[in-house]
């Protein structure tokens, strides 16, 4: 069951958080909400390019562990010290993500955004669960070639 989260379940769920970031992204750029009724400022030239450079980096590193969870190539070629730094992130801002949707779970009544928030919170959890699990088993691969 392990090697079924790490190698499919959890690149599959990290490739729709990808695509839903991008979507998101496309809808809030391309098709800005109409806040012409609203009175509120928009944002400096610096905050949104921030805004994109972040967005950028979180897509490209939740592509990166879906590449290096489920892709055999990706994982052997790529070295250690990078694997475990790339994962162990991702884990964290999978952990964080959980968390900020429990967080809405609870502020709001029961209702279709609670489900979501569900579904996302355990995706999320899912998806830290197979990072750890990957960093555990190589460590294992590591401990066995030492005592060889």
């Amino acid at each position: 069951m392990t090697t079924t989260l790490v190698r499919h379940i959890a690149p599959i769920l990290l490739l729709v958080q990808v695509a839903y970031l991008a979507l998101l992204e496309v809808a809030f750029t391309v098709l800005p909400p109409d806040t012409a009724e609203l009175d509120h400022t928009d944002a400096s030239a610096v905050n949104m390019a921030l805004v994109r450079g972040i967005t950028l980096a979180v897509i490209i590193a939740m592509t990166g562990a879906a590449a290096l969870l489920g892709l055999a190539k990706i994982r052997t070629r790529a070295p250690r010290p990078i694997r475990i730094v790339w994962l162990v992130g991702v884990a964290l801002g999978e952990v964080a993500i959980a968390v900020k949707a429990l967080l809405s779970i609870l502020s709001q009544n029961v209702g279709p955004d609670t489900a979501i928030g569900a579904l996302i919170g355990t995706a999320a959890l899912t998806i830290a669960a197979a990072c750890v699990a990957e960093l555990r088993s190589a460590a294992h691969i590591t401990q066995r070639t030492a005592h060889a």
